[in-house]
């Protein structure tokens, strides 16, 4: 069956748009036929397609068009894994995104400005009873930042993820290139986290 999972965050600057193709790749890794809806008016990450060399995942932007729509149009066109990037500051689209999809992961950063954000798509997908999860990006190594933001995150009722993103200069570099980290450097630190978050998706939230 096709599987449709929302990359959300309440603040902008988290890092959600390279979370979200980064974990499309992933899924491409695992021998999932990927897609990527855009539903940010900036289109970070359609314009990150366009830069692309290879043809998948495809990537489509939301425009004027539902998000039902799009899904439905996509899952006929064969995909099994589509994410959907929303935009930042946007409840009302938090919602629709939560009610399209079977699942959803909220980005974050580690720090109180960040954190204090994650509270209301939390409630919205709490409420939905949505499967959720909330990941830690762009964090520094072996910080207590780190211990801080996973301590003040269980007021939430939803599961951290225990592998954060590691803040490295081969995300954006990537991004550059139109593709993501585990493509330019399979065998680097990122592609180890980013193989570790596709786990525990697949094995604490999918399945809860």
């Amino acid at each position: 069956m096709p599987f449709v999972l929302g990359v959300v965050s309440r603040k902008g600057g988290v890092g959600k748009s390279t979370f979200a193709r980064a974990i499309a790749i992933q899924a491409l890794i695992e021998g999932k036929k990927a897609a990527i809806i855009d539903a940010d008016p900036q289109a970070t990450s359609f314009k990150w397609s366009r830069r692309r060399k290879e043809k998948a995942p495809a990537v489509v932007q939301l425009a004027d068009r539902t998000l039902a729509d799009l899904v439905a149009e996509l899952k006929g066109r064969g995909a099994e894994f589509i994410v959907i990037d929303t935009p930042p500051h946007d409840q009302p689209i938090i919602n629709i995104t939560a009610e399209a999809s079977d699942a959803a992961l909220i980005v974050t950063q580690p720090y109180p400005d960040d954190l204090q954000e994650v509270g209301v798509p939390a409630a919205i997908l709490h409420a939905l009873g949505k499967p959720a999860g909330i990941i830690l990006n762009n964090t520094p190594p072996r910080a207590h930042a780190l211990t801080m933001a996973r301590a003040a995150l269980t007021a939430f009722p939803m599961a951290t993820c225990p592998t954060a993103i590691t803040h490295l200069m081969s995300h954006p570099y990537a991004s550059a290139e139109g593709q993501t980290a585990q493509e330019r450097e399979p065998k680097g630190k990122a592609a180890t986290e980013l193989a570790e978050i596709w786990t525990w998706f697949n094995s604490s939230i999918i399945v809860s």
